[in-house]
């Protein structure tokens, strides 16, 4: 019976359940002196860095490559930066997609290239890709097959 409680609270004290907090990355902003021209969504050039803006000054930040070009939205979404990563996030300025990308092209056809572990190179004025293991995935996150 010893034998039994002491299982018991073994595999209790090794439950695998876990509550996961959604992660915020959304940034608000006062937005009662700027035009949005009639539009819901603008962007904004805020504290040196580039923001999706919303009527209600809900902020997300938009990833610039290096060139200085700043992220579209492409079949709906954006790409942005946080912490060195990337991930996505719709016209909504709700994360899609968490950023945890080393790098990643803009979806194209519901698909986007990713690349976990590359790191930015420099030759002849040009920054390239160099290593990491690239990957599709798909609206969702999901990779998906070759």
């Amino acid at each position: 019976m010893v034998r039994v409680i002491l299982l018991s609270l073994l595999l209790l004290g090794c439950s695998s359940h876990t509550i996961e907090k959604k992660r915020v990355y959304a940034t608000y902003f006062d937005v009662s002196n700027i035009d949005f021209h009639g539009k819901t969504l603008i962007l904004a050039k805020i504290n040196n860095k580039f923001y999706y803006l919303r009527r209600d000054g809900k902020a997300m930040p938009v990833y610039v490559n290096q060139k200085g070009k700043i992220d579209s939205f492409k079949e709906g979404l954006a790409r942005t930066k946080i912490n060195g990563k990337i991930g996505f996030f719709n016209k909504n300025l709700d994360m899609v997609i968490e950023p945890f990308y080393d790098f990643a092209f803009p979806f194209h056809n519901g698909i986007a290239e990713i690349c976990v572990g590359c790191r930015e190179k420099r030759e002849d004025n040009s920054i390239l890709l160099d290593g990491g293991e690239w990957k599709r995935i798909n609206r969702e996150g999901i990779i998906v097959e070759e």
